[in-house]
């Protein structure tokens, strides 16, 4: 009974899940990409930035229907007070004093010795799970052991892999260390070693360091959740079966809904790359759909790709999206899955070893919804941004969209931020991404002092709140701000920038 429990649950869990899912020769040797480049259709040096006072309800984007509220009125569409009063320019340099500050004191001695202290923090935790986890508990799997592999699990993606592969630290180590981002996991020795999750940490460098982080908040932006959940809030299901949904998907987004999406962006960016070199050889495992709702307005955006995607294939026979994502799955579910109750049923026997099968696969469900809570709400809410048109990177714009398109949660100390995946400085990290962790913890006050100074919202709450706020989206509660619609919102309305 006891190896069963992750077979039971996904099957379970999986027919209820619809908040990401669809409706109804290109080889493995080329899925190791190079670090992405900017795509052709929307190279970063022709990327139009929408001003701060650009309002394009009436023009390009007509009053469409919402979730919420209905057809929308007129005079909805009203600018904010503080992006009336905000002197925009003056901000931005003082922002990019502080980045130039932060910048310049990044060493090896305090960063790199920093980020590997984080390191060796997952060490430890992992060490003591695994050692553990096959003691006898009253449980089925013993919590103690399943709750440090999965923080180390999650700490690894969010702290490590996530910053490393920004090049959050390519200036202090240089090309061919390990900690580089051309080297950090690259190859299947190294994804073992270095980053051993559901995710190909090449395809996840193209669906996140490229699609999410430069296009942050856009219909492109593949972590849009108002887009990818548009299934659930058009629904017309009772409220509390759309927070089962949303729940249910918690439990298992890495491999349902995340390890497939980024292998799909990463086959769109390869096929793109091939075609202008003449080659049309690439096939997208992946052929979604048109994506629902007004999401279009940086070019078709299409629908998630999840697991059911690759099941629904199957029983079409075809069997390339199974085989494609057999290996992206395989690394990490051998280890976990596989290998772990082997090793302890050759040292301990049966007993032991369906104790350990149980304590891994409650810790796949733990750091699922940890990393569920401190990753979904980073961008999420009533109270945040989506854009509708494209912004130049590095500009006024693009940082101002880093702060009103992100969430902040509790910062402060390296416990409380190892905790959170370091994941509570988003507004600083999609402000200056290749910088590091250590940076991000030391700049934080100054840069959210510099936004209270000038009247630019810098939101930063509890991340249980945020979670709350973000299943208001998810559900169809409650929708997020659009940029291009103004969207004035009261409590916007009493902030008092300096320049009043």
């Amino acid at each position: 009974m006891r190896v069963t429990v992750l077979p039971a649950l996904m099957l379970a869990v999986a027919p209820s899940v619809t908040a990401f899912a669809p409706a109804a020769g290109f080889t493995l040797a080329k899925v190791g990409s190079p670090a992405v480049q900017p795509r052709a259709s929307a190279s970063m040096s022709a990327r139009r930035p929408a001003r701060l006072m650009d309002l394009k309800a009436t023009a390009a984007y007509p009053l469409e229907e919402t979730i919420t509220g209905g057809p929308r009125e007129e005079a909805d569409y009203t600018v904010p007070e503080w992006r009336k009063k905000v002197d925009l320019a003056a901000w931005a340099n003082e922002v990019r004093e502080v980045e130039k500050k932060y910048r310049a004191q990044q060493t090896v001695e305090e960063d790199v010795a920093h980020m590997k202290k984080m390191l060796s923090w997952t060490y430890v935790l992992y060490a003591v799970g695994l050692a553990t986890a096959g003691i006898a508990t009253p449980f089925l799997f013993n919590p103690i052991s399943a709750l440090c592999i999965s923080t180390a699990i999650c700490m690894r993606w969010t702290m490590i892999g996530h910053h490393v592969c920004h090049g959050g630290y390519n200036a202090q180590v240089g090309i061919g260390d390990r900690f580089h981002r051309s080297t950090f996991a690259r190859g299947p020795v190294a994804r073992f070693v270095d980053w051993c999750d559901w995710m190909l940490p090449e395809a996840w460098d193209v669906e996140h360091n490229f699609h999410h982080h430069y296009e942050l908040g856009e219909g492109r932006d593949p972590d849009l959740l108002e887009r990818n959940a548009h299934n659930v809030r058009i629904s017309k299901l009772p409220k509390a079966l759309k927070y089962v949904e949303m729940f249910a998907l918690a439990l298992m987004w890495k491999w349902f809904y995340y390890a497939p999406n980024t292998i799909k962006e990463m086959y769109d960016r390869q096929i793109m790359l091939a075609k202008k070199k003449g080659d049309h050889s690439i096939v997208q495992p992946f052929q979604m759909p048109k994506a629902p709702g007004d999401f279009h307005g940086s070019g078709d955006v299409t629908k998630a790709a999840t697991i059911k995607h690759v099941v629904s294939e199957m029983f079409k026979f075809n069997f390339l999206p199974a085989k494609v994502m057999f290996a992206c799955l395989g690394p990490y579910f051998a280890a976990h899955f596989i290998i772990t109750p082997l090793i302890f049923y050759a040292l301990f026997g049966a007993t032991v070893a369906a104790t350990a099968f149980a304590t891994m696969a409650a810790a796949e469900i733990f750091t699922n919804m940890h990393s569920f809570l401190i990753v979904v709400p980073n961008h999420a809410g009533e109270d945040v941004y989506r854009f509708k048109t494209p912004v130049k990177v590095k500009t006024d714009d693009f940082y101002l969209r880093a702060v009103i398109g992100s969430v902040n949660f509790r910062t402060g100390g390296d416990v409380n931020d190892f905790l959170h995946g370091w994941l509570n400085y988003q507004i600083e990290h999609h402000m200056f991404a290749d910088m590091s962790m250590l940076s991000y913890q030391r700049m934080a006050p100054e840069i959210k002092a510099i936004c209270e100074k000038h009247g630019v919202p810098y939101v930063q709450e509890n991340v249980f709140e945020r979670l709350r706020k973000t299943l208001q989206v998810g559900v169809g509660s409650r929708d997020m701000l659009v940029y291009e619609h103004g969207d004035a919102k009261p409590w916007m309305n009493a902030l008092k920038p300096a320049s009043a």
